[in-house]
């Protein structure tokens, strides 16, 4: 049971940082932080999810990318933010 809520926090965060690296991107005009979202997007392709690339327009809506980020993060792991040098949980 423990080993399932400690899965739910993490992939909580890796949302959270991609949720982030979006807002730095597209709305700080972070070229970094959009780097590090456009090779998450491009890993979670890899991996089968094709629609994750729409997290890569300007503009839209919280929930929207909250939505995108949850999909694209159940691809990932945390040793794939880390290889790129993202810190989760910030």
């Amino acid at each position: 049971m423990e080993e399932d809520k400690f899965c739910r926090r993490c992939s909580v965060v890796r949302v959270n940082t991609l949720c982030l690296l979006y807002d730095q991107g597209m709305k700080e005009k972070d070229d970094k932080a959009l780097e590090d979202l456009k090779a998450m997007v491009r890993l979670a392709e890899k991996r089968g999810y094709k629609e994750g690339n729409k997290v890569l327009e300007a503009g839209l809506d919280s929930s929207v990318v909250r939505r995108l980020c949850w999909n694209i993060s159940s691809l990932l792991t945390d040793g794939d933010f880390q290889t790129r040098g993202i810190k989760l949980g910030n």
